[in-house]
């Protein structure tokens, strides 16, 4: 038997131990139960436009459909000259801080930084789906300069 784990083991979360904790065969309940117990089904499928967006193509542009503005498009594109790679990584690039902007929670930045990962893993899988004859990159980065993890993505040429 192999044991494939597509996301690594779960870190900084509070609600889900908060949760366990109450319970008296702890051995007994996991993630699933969780999710049964306590998550709602419309959030769930809700989130699931975060991990698999709407894309929308602007010539040879493939931008995240909900950041697109036209008037902003054509300014970056004068600005950057029609560097297209250019023009998607700002267009594309998502703060997942502001993602969950009316979280009022404590959430550990563990849980963000995880997030990003788990986000640029299924953009991966949209953008080779969609576009399997384009090469993308799916970029995560977490630095001083930003706030908080951000994931953007842009084609390869």
């Amino acid at each position: 038997m192999i044991k494939i784990k597509t996301i690594k083991s779960l870190r900084g979360l509070s609600r889900y131990p908060a949760w366990k904790a109450g319970w008296e065969k702890k051995e007994d309940i996991d993630v699933f139960s969780y999710i049964s117990s306590i998550c709602n089904p419309e959030d769930l499928l809700l989130c699931c436009k975060l991990l698999f967006p709407d894309l929308i193509v602007v010539g040879d542009a493939v931008l995240l459909e909900h950041k697109y503005e036209p008037s902003r498009f054509d300014m970056w594109f004068s600005e950057l000259e029609g560097d297209i790679c250019a023009i998607e990584k700002i267009v594309n690039h998502t703060h997942i801080y502001d993602v969950f902007e009316g979280c009022s929670d404590e959430v550990d930045d563990a849980v963000f930084e995880q997030l990003s990962e788990v986000i640029s893993m299924s953009w991966r899988l949209l953008l080779n789906s969609k576009f399997p004859e384009r090469k993308f990159c799916v970029d995560v980065s977490n630095s001083d300069q930003e706030y908080g993890p951000v994931v953007t993505f842009y084609q390869v040429k």
